[in-house]
């Protein structure tokens, strides 16, 4: 998630990105994506999940809704002058791009969150700061040039900033819901107004929103897991963000861990993969690149939060992960 911001004493700067990942010598890597047998094998391999195979610990009928042209890691929106998609593998902290965004969106709109479906689309929610709207749209991972609009459309002002994330429905069927978050308060970074928000579903195709309910935090991102989770990333003040599960039957907190003295940015998103939690945060507010931060979720690891990769090269405001992809500790 990202506003670009305009200030009667200062003005924001959008910083082109590098391509590949900046290493602390200036270096640039980065893999391209692997392909084994789909088989979800715990080697830590990226791997494809085409041909009906779900990812490792994936629940309920693959056959329903099976998983095809996505792969087991975290896809990120890298928010160039001209926004693209890059894959992020966890296990080996490189990032590979995938291609650019052609979505047709008007000059000035900026690409903002972002979330990964089953079938290998990345799901984009841009918008229009002067006039505070919003517009969705879908693009194929194989074929990201080839982006179109939702019929989405909301009042000027309302649910125009998105947090968005992909859930599976149940434990019986591998079909998943996109959900999104209310974060129009996100305007007011770092100064929050007081209060939550509220989470709905949205409905593919006809382009509507059905209100779950509201929730306790002022601004979120979502992800969701193929086990039927879902977790937002949310803010509470300038320095204080929480990691919660949601009740996605009335949007109320189900639990959530404080993460004290960590500041969601100017560019913000975040997925889970292999039990643990991977956020995207600016190096420092405004700085115009993103590192990547750890928590290990599932204390696998001894817990706590880390720093993962300090400088991705990239600006990342969104961040998806489809729910075919791990949601329990390789290996």
């Amino acid at each position: 998630m990202r506003v670009v911001f305009a200030f009667v004493l200062a003005s924001s700067v959008v910083l082109g990105c590098s391509k590949g990942r900046d290493d602390d010598d200036g270096t640039a890597t980065g893999i391209l994506p692997t392909t084994d047998s789909g088989t979800g094998d715990d080697d830590g391999d990226v791997f494809d999940l085409g041909n009906g195979e779900t990812g490792e610990g994936t629940t309920g009928d693959g056959s329903s809704c099976p998983c095809t042209n996505v792969q087991d890691g975290i896809y990120v929106l890298n928010s160039a002058a001209q926004p693209g998609v890059w894959f992020f593998d966890p296990p080996a902290n490189t990032f590979t791009e995938i291609g650019v965004l052609g979505c047709p969106v008007p000059p000035g709109w900026t690409a903002n969150s972002m979330a990964i479906d089953r079938a290998g689309y990345a799901w984009i929610n841009y918008y229009d700061l002067l006039t505070e709207t919003g517009r969705i749209f879908k693009a194929p991972l194989s074929d990201l040039g080839n982006c179109v609009q939702e019929p989405y459309q909301q009042p000027p002002g309302e649910w125009w900033l998105l947090g968005m994330g992909y859930s599976v429905v149940d434990q019986v069927t591998s079909c998943d819901e996109l959900f999104v978050y209310k974060s129009d308060k996100y305007i007011d970074y770092p100064n929050f107004a007081p209060g939550g928000s509220e989470l709905a579903q949205y409905t593919e195709g006809s382009g509507a929103l059905s209100l779950i309910g509201p929730t306790d935090y002022p601004v979120g991102e979502l992800t969701g897991t193929g086990e039927g989770r879902l977790f937002t990333f949310a803010t509470v003040s300038q320095n204080l963000a929480v990691l919660a599960e949601l009740d996605k039957n009335n949007g109320g907190e189900i639990e959530h861990r404080d993460l004290n003295d960590f500041d969601i940015t100017n560019a913000f998103a975040f997925a889970f993969w292999g039990g643990d939690a991977y956020f995207f945060t600016e190096t420092s507010p405004n700085s115009g690149v993103s590192k990547v931060t750890k928590l290990d979720y599932d204390n696998n690891e001894g817990g706590g939060m880390s720093v993962y990769n300090a400088n991705t090269g990239l600006r990342i405001p969104g961040a998806g992960v489809s729910t075919c992809a791990s949601f329990v500790p390789p290996g």
